[in-house]
């Protein structure tokens, strides 16, 4: 025995675990043959902390065929339970190369070890362990069926076939007597997201101990018999599955509220006491899937008694977006209530309330104006500002004259949303703001006004020298916001002279006025005094939006000018480099080989950022049209120190249905700790089936027979 395995020995036999532990560690080190027996010896420790340390080492060590050999031996062990479970975990751990050793052991090993067996080839992501799992559904022994139906969940992991193998598997044993089998093929199909016909479940709804799972299949289904199971079991008896099938029911109307047949097909389903768990639902905040289902339940029976709940529920954030498809589905008849009762409502559901009824289709304009126009003399702050924002939108010219007084606003959100209403009207309406602009008096501040009124005009047609002399007039304004004003008007007037003045505004000593400046430029196409504005990185925020606007205004002067920036040390910059090489992506729809070859260059370089937002940033664009350096430069992200890097590299790979990028997903799970990333790696490599399996995976005749026909 060598000095290395001694040492281990020694350490493995001392009372305290932390040795124990430490000896462990040293496992790796051992040489020769003794470092098997010295892992089992870990893995029989009674201290679980040593035990976790010995299933860590188990894939670094040497000739893995005897490691594996001796943790499968050791799942025959009937006395040692800790042994058995430490030994399923590092065969785990070890991968794919435990699936060979493990499968054969299945062939002359006791019912115990084969429900182990089962276990390890449930949690290890591979084709040949799904294969063996769907023969263990027939194994003579019950706790090893059922272990394999529940192992049988995790398929996915291992590739669409697997995924889709699995899935007809479990279709087949549904009709075995025994109803824990039943269960777990159930569950696991539900994992699977498993797509098969409504016939195949319905003989379970009348059965008390599987009716759960049965409603739970409904949900995937568009068959009008599943939706009537779904919609009758709102009424269940359970409160478990009638919450569930409210759940259910919401999502698939939010993801159906289209489809007439559907909904036809749900809402004559719902009894009274499906109704009355809607409503009693719909007022509970403390389960927000089942309140947001419930919502779509009250919007499709239409019934007004419950427009108070759908109103109330738009200010809540967490149900705010099923309460607004609610309220559609309900149709124009629930227009009239819920403006009446939005008057009363708190501010934040008042103002949702007028959102909601500016955009329904089907609703009365004047109406809805006759609301908003009320709301601009409410005393809370987000219920006017929303009016004017949504005036801006559906005003008609008279409601002009009803914003522009709030354009100086005390409050900044009026004044922001009273700017931007006013300048939408204007561009609508343009004789009306002509006319306003001759009407107007001091005490309704002309010269901002005159810039707002005058960029709107000009979104729409040109404007005249003389309104163009004015806005430059306005430059010299002492007010930095009349400046400002001018300046976004001068960018919408579009002329050389206006240009000029706006290149002018750079030197302004106020600094949101230069940046209103930089901004305009670039929508104004002046190339030189923006080249000249990235030049001085001494201010990084104008340096960013200048890259910004020299993308808008010559993409491929921007890429120039942000290659060397992608790996400043700043990182505003840096997005801001990388983002305008974006812009010419999207703006180049036939790019020559040198462009291409300058791209992926600069990108590349930006991948090396020390910023983790840098790199995802650059991620995004690489996994646009990725090559073949591409996807490797991809791959390599998977080992990035930050997670959020590694889960965006894993969601980018997972676009790519090549077999090298599903290879590379399946080697990171194996090695991923950090949970999240771990899931979005699982759902990268799980793609969702095709209407009818390949024909190398299905089952034979007379089972896919069975399967379309429900028996």
């Amino acid at each position: 025995m060598s000095d290395a395995a001694s040492a281990v020995r020694w350490l493995l036999d001392q009372a305290e675990p932390e040795a124990r532990r430490v000896a462990v560690q040293q496992i790796a080190k051992v040489r020769g043959h003794h470092a098997p027996e010295l892992l089992i010896r870990a893995l029989a420790d009674d201290d679980w902390r040593v035990r976790k340390e010995g299933t860590l080492v188990a894939p670094s060590l040497e000739h893995r065929e005897e490691v594996i050999a001796a943790l499968v031996a050791a799942l025959e062990e009937t006395v040692n339970v800790g042994l058995r479970n430490a030994a399923v975990e590092a065969l785990i751990i070890i991968g794919p190369d435990a699936v060979g050793a493990s499968i054969d052991a299945l062939s002359r090993v006791g019912a115990q070890a084969r429900k182990l067996l089962v276990e390890v080839l449930g949690g290890i992501a591979d084709a040949r362990g799904t294969g063996a799992l769907a023969l263990a559904l027939a194994d003579d022994d019950a706790n090893v069926r059922v272990a394999a139906a529940e192992a049988l969940g995790t398929a996915a992991l291992a590739g669409e076939e697997s995924r889709e193998r699995a899935i007809w598997a479990l279709a087949e044993v549904l009709s075995t007597n025994s109803p824990f089998l039943r269960i777990a093929s159930l569950e696991s199909l539900s994992r699977l997201a498993a797509s098969l016909p409504w016939a195949v479940f319905e003989p379970f709804v009348s059965d008390p101990l599987l009716r759960r799972y049965a409603i739970a299949a409904a949900s995937t289904s568009r068959e009008p018999p599943a939706i009537r199971a779904l919609a009758t079991a709102t009424g269940d008896a359970s409160p478990t599955i009638a919450r569930d099938a409210l759940v259910a029911l919401g999502d698939l109307l939010a993801a159906a509220h289209e489809d007439g047949t559907l909904l036809a097909c749900a809402r004559g389903a719902i009894d009274v006491a499906g109704h009355d768990l809607a409503r009693r639902a719909a007022g509970h905040g403390e389960d927000p899937r089942a309140r947001g289902g419930a919502l779509l339940v009250l919007g499709l029976l239409r019934d007004s008694l419950d427009v108070p709940l759908l109103v109330g529920a738009l200010g809540d954030d967490d149900v705010a977006e099923r309460a607004d498809l609610a309220v559609r589905m309900f149709g124009p008849d629930v227009m009239a209530p819920l403006l009446e009762l939005a008057r009363g409502s708190q501010p934040w559901v008042h103002a949702a309330a007028l959102t909601v009824a500016a955009s329904f289709e089907g609703a009365s304009v004047m109406d809805v104006r006759s609301a908003l126009r009320d709301a601009l003399g409410s005393t809370f702050a987000q219920v006017t500002s929303c009016a004017v924002e949504l005036l801006g939108v559906i005003g008609d010219a008279s409601d002009l004259g009803r914003v522009t007084p709030l354009v100086r606003h005390a409050d900044e959100r009026i004044a922001a949303a009273a700017v931007n209403a006013v300048s939408g009207l204007a561009a609508r309406h343009v004789n009306a703001a002509r006319d306003l602009l001759r009407e107007s008096s001091p005490p309704l501040v002309p010269v901002v006004l005159g810039c707002i009124l005058l960029g709107g005009i000009a979104t729409t047609e040109s404007l005249r020298p003389a309104e163009v002399r004015l806005l430059e007039r306005a430059l010299a304004h002492d007010d930095p916001h009349v400046r400002r004003a001018a300046i976004d008007a001068l960018a919408q007037a579009g002329s050389e002279a206006a240009s000029d003045a706006v290149a002018f505004a750079l030197a302004d000593e106020e600094r949101e006025v230069k940046i209103a400046a930089v901004r305009a430029l670039g929508s104004l196409g002046r190339v030189e005094p923006l080249i000249a504005v990235i030049a001085d990185t001494r201010d990084p925020v104008l340096t960013a939006i200048g890259l910004r606007a020299l993308g808008q205004a010559d993409p491929r002067r921007a890429v120039a000018a942000a290659r060397p920036l992608v790996r400043h040390s700043d990182p505003a910059i840096a997005c801001a480099a990388v983002e305008a090489i974006g812009q010419i992506d999207r703006a180049e729809r036939t790019p020559t080989p040198e462009y291409r070859a300058d791209r992926e260059y600069a990108l590349f370089s930006a991948l090396d950022h020390p910023n983790a937002e840098v790199v995802k940033l650059a991620l995004s664009l690489v996994g646009i049209r990725p090559g073949p350096q591409g996807l490797v430069r991809l791959g390599l992200c998977l080992d990035h120190p930050s997670s959020e890097v590694r889960r965006v590299a894993a969601e980018l790979l997972a676009q790519d249905k090549s077999p090298a990028s599903q290879g590379l997903l399946s080697v990171r799970y194996e090695r991923e700790k950090d949970p999240v990333v771990r899931e979005a790696i699982a759902l990268a490599v799980s793609i969702r089936p095709s209407a009818e399996p390949p024909r190398s995976e299905r089952g034979d005749p007379a089972t896919e027979s069975r399967l379309k026909a429900g028996k």
